[in-house]
């Protein structure tokens, strides 16, 4: 069989599925597809929309021929068009890009590109539209109109406003979306957001944007109705280092790892130079993040999940109270150690809040190579890190930020270029994230960006809620000692090939839910005193078993294996 005869055999079977799936109406074709063969769709009487992947060079003679085509994209992929392949078609709306070779076929065919498709995006804000954001806006949509024939109206909501919204069916395109705002499960659950997994097939650039195990994150039954966000996507935890101390002062070496219980030396170092001070400056809280990476979790709410350690046996589906977990319990052993030596404050456990500019030589974090220029603009000093867990990616970590398409979308192929956009193109995200070059930020020579004072106070988004890190320019380091990397993101992400992958899940806990308050409520009381180090973890933990046990977390215990059970059995 030629390959020419074959492609075109892939053509029809998957173009009748297509058709099928859209009532008629709507045909996306695969992204392995090159050339639309000669009369493909002649005559197509069913045809409406067809969304062509990037990738497709030529289309053929009469390919579109005497259809009832209404609308189509020609992607920039395009190199030939054959001068009948749309005759006898009626009012069809061309999109293509400015200065392509099938922007300018259409010219010299008699065809105008489509007027720019409007949309509507719904974005997260906990202080509304940033004062200058319709300079901004009309900004993006100069340019996006050009670039891919699509403006973009821009709803900054809190949460309240949002949950109103989607309760009232007003209208969006598309909507930023997790799993604590604009709730990603449960609007799925309502038929809110549309099913993108075959429309991704004609987005290559934007699938291969996001890493696999992201998108399997975001599945729900099987099936993709967001895009992940590539950011902070894994779980690590950093040590956070005063430059000034450990470098200059010790002339100590800097390590990139540093593992927990590797951190002593540095705080006998300190205590031996100030007795009288303490390195590990902490709240009630403990050690932040000091757990997230510890154990797989299903609640820390409850403190139960599965062991790491246990992966590869026969015990690595079982969910267990973290209490019974060894590696949780030798760390907490190890905090109670520190305090015995004098490394934790005295009064940690009554100490509600302990604000970094305050905290001692030696603290810790959740982040990624790269926060260091964040923390360091916060403790008001140069730092530097060294990771001591993860990485650890979850279906919690992965659905903490991404991008969903209405299932009501009138425009739903134009709303995915426009995710696509942003996520792709780097002038655009820049100007999403920072604004207006020269008014609100100013580029460095090194590749990062600098905010302007005015930029600071009229351009401040929550930039995670809009897409990708992995796309645009970083923010340069307002300490000279703690340099930005404007190729961190990239290098992040690859770091995650290596992450241990949770094989745990949100569970329902309907039905326990007396018993889940009761255990709470043992937890909090022992909470503050066991996580500063102040009590004996030897003593607490058994009495801390014995009474959560009896007030219930064998029920807990047990409803969350019987779901896990079950979806392992899907």
């Amino acid at each position: 069989m030629t390959k020419k005869l074959l492609t075109f055999f892939l053509l029809s079977f998957l173009l009748l599925i297509s058709i099928q799936a859209a009532m008629g109406e709507e045909a996306i074709l695969p992204g392995e597809l090159t050339i639309i063969e000669d009369e493909a769709f002649f005559g197509d009487k069913s045809l409406e929309t067809v969304i062509l992947p990037e990738g497709i060079t030529a289309i053929g003679s009469k390919a579109f021929a005497d259809s009832s085509l209404q609308r189509i994209n020609l992607p920039n992929s395009l190199t030939s068009i054959a001068k009948d392949a749309f005759d006898d078609t009626q009012d069809v709306q061309f999109y293509a890009e400015e200065g392509s070779y099938a922007c300018q076929w259409l010219a010299e065919n008699g065809f105008q590109p489509a007027n720019a498709v409007p949309l509507v995006w719904f974005m997260y804000s906990t202080n509304g539209m940033p004062a200058d954001w319709p300079e901004v806006e009309n900004a993006l949509n100069a340019y996006s109109a050009k670039k891919i024939g699509v403006t973009c109206k821009f709803k900054y909501m809190d949460e309240s406003q949002v949950a109103a919204a989607m309760q009232s069916g007003e209208y969006f395109d598309i909507a930023f979306t997790c799993d604590w705002w604009n709730d990603y499960a449960t609007n799925v659950a309502a038929g809110m957001f549309r099913d993108i997994s075959n429309d991704l097939d004609s987005f290559p650039t934007l699938n291969n944007t996001v890493l696999n195990v992201a998108w399997q994150g975001a599945r729900i039954n099987g099936r993709i109705y967001a895009v992940p966000h590539m950011r902070d996507i894994g779980y690590e935890v950093f040590w956070i280092l005063d430059s000034n101390y450990f470098l200059k002062e010790k002339g100590m070496t800097k390590e990139r790892y540093i593992t927990f219980d590797g951190i002593e030396k540095y705080l006998k170092a300190y205590k031996t130079d100030y007795p009288n001070d303490y390195p590990l400056k902490i709240s009630s809280n403990g050690i932040t993040s000091w757990q997230n990476c510890l154990v797989d979790w299903i609640s820390m709410d409850y403190l139960i999940g599965l062991d790491w350690d246990a992966q590869g046996t026969d015990d690595q589906f079982t969910v267990k109270s973290a209490l019974e977990i060894p590696a949780w319990k030798n760390r907490v052993k190890k905090i109670h150690e520190w305090y015995l030596k004098g490394y934790i404050n005295p009064d940690a456990a009554v100490t509600d809040s302990m604000p970094r500019a305050r905290a001692g030589v030696v603290q810790s974090g959740q982040g990624w190579f790269g926060a260091e220029t964040v923390w360091a603009n916060v403790i008001k000093r140069a730092i530097y890190i060294a990771r001591f867990d993860g990485p650890y990616i979850s279906i919690s970590s992965i659905r903490g930020s991404m991008t969903a398409i209405s299932s009501f979308s009138e425009h739903p192929y134009e709303a995915l270029r426009l995710v696509e956009l942003m996520n792709t193109d780097a002038w655009y995200r820049d100007t999403a994230r920072y604004g207006i070059e020269g008014k609100h930020y100013t580029r460095n020579a090194d590749g990062t960006v600098t905010r302007t004072a005015l930029g600071a106070q009229n351009m401040n988004v929550q930039a995670y809620s809009q897409g990708h890190y992995t796309i645009g320019s970083v923010e340069a380091s307002p300490y000279p000692e703690v340099p930005a990397d404007p190729d961190q993101w990239p290098k992040v992400i690859a770091g995650y090939a290596d992450a241990k992958v949770s094989s745990a899940y949100s569970v329902d806990f309907s039905g326990v839910e007396s018993e889940c308050i009761a255990v709470q409520q043992i937890i909090e009381e022992y909470r503050k005193e066991l996580y500063t180090g102040t009590s004996d973890p030897d003593a607490v933990i058994a009495e801390m078993l014995n009474r959560m046990y009896s007030a219930g977390l064998q029920k807990i215990l047990t409803v969350a294996q019987n779901q896990l059970n079950a979806r392992h059995a899907r």
